[in-house]
């Protein structure tokens, strides 16, 4: 009788240890064609001038609905998806129409395109005391989003300040009440929100340039004001 083979019980491991190379050559295969080395990474950081700054968003409750980060970059997210350059003030305009209806703002604040270019008028008793030139804190979020506004775009602003006819008979009080509190709201801009202090130009014109006459309290109130003016920038530039 012809004896029976002897089958190695190990012989299984055989096949399982060329099963296990092969996924291993895979696998490494897989990653050399889809890993970048940490020198291309090293480079591609290096090499970015910060062309694809975040910015902030143009939808939902207006364009600038989150401050800009500046100096942040996002080598992965796809350019396509970056909003255009602002440069139209007429976008400007349309988000603080927003900022405006959901703050309930319209009856203190009006907005004029003029031959400068952006106009926003604040009424001055929101941001000051009667004859006071320090601001008041309720209504720091207005500058705050003007300064929001001004940090994404490069045009040159001026602020001027007005106030009524009670100094008639003192010029000089009224004249630099108008300019310390159009100073005032400048340097708020420039030390708090740190803007660019060479764009910024400060006027005062105490009460010799009323938007209305001041034969009643309301008309005064509106001739009490702080202007935002953000100019054009000339086409040629």
């Amino acid at each position: 009788m012809e004896e029976e083979k002897k089958v190695d019980p190990n012989a299984w491991a055989l096949t399982y240890g060329d099963m296990i190379t092969l996924l291993m050559t895979f696998f490494v295969l897989i990653i050399s064609m889809s890993t970048i080395s940490i020198k291309e990474v090293v480079e591609a950081i290096n090499s970015n001038k910060g062309d694809n700054i975040v910015t902030a968003n143009l939808t939902d409750s207006g364009m600038f609905e989150e401050k800009v980060k500046s100096k942040v970059t996002k080598l992965s997210l796809d350019e396509d998806k970056f909003p255009p350059p602002i440069s139209d003030l007429e976008l400007i305009n349309e988000d603080m129409v927003v900022f405006m209806t959901e703050n309930e703002l319209f009856n203190v604040i009006d907005l004029k395109k003029t031959k400068e270019g952006f106009m926003i008028r604040i009424r001055a008793d929101i941001l000051f005391e009667p004859g006071e030139a320090e601001l008041k804190i309720e209504y720091l979020y207005l500058l705050d989003k003007i300064a929001e506004l001004l940090s994404v775009i490069p045009n040159d602003v001026r602020i001027d300040g007005h106030t009524d006819d009670q100094y008639s008979g003192d010029y000089d009080t009224g004249n630099k009440l108008s300019i310390a509190r159009a100073t005032r709201v400048c340097n708020y801009f420039i030390g708090e929100e740190m803007l660019t202090f060479s764009r910024f130009g400060v006027a005062g014109y105490g009460m010799h340039r009323p938007i209305r006459p001041n034969n009643s309290e309301e008309n005064r109130a509106k001739n009490r004001r702080v202007e935002v003016i953000i100019k054009e920038i000339p086409k040629d530039v």
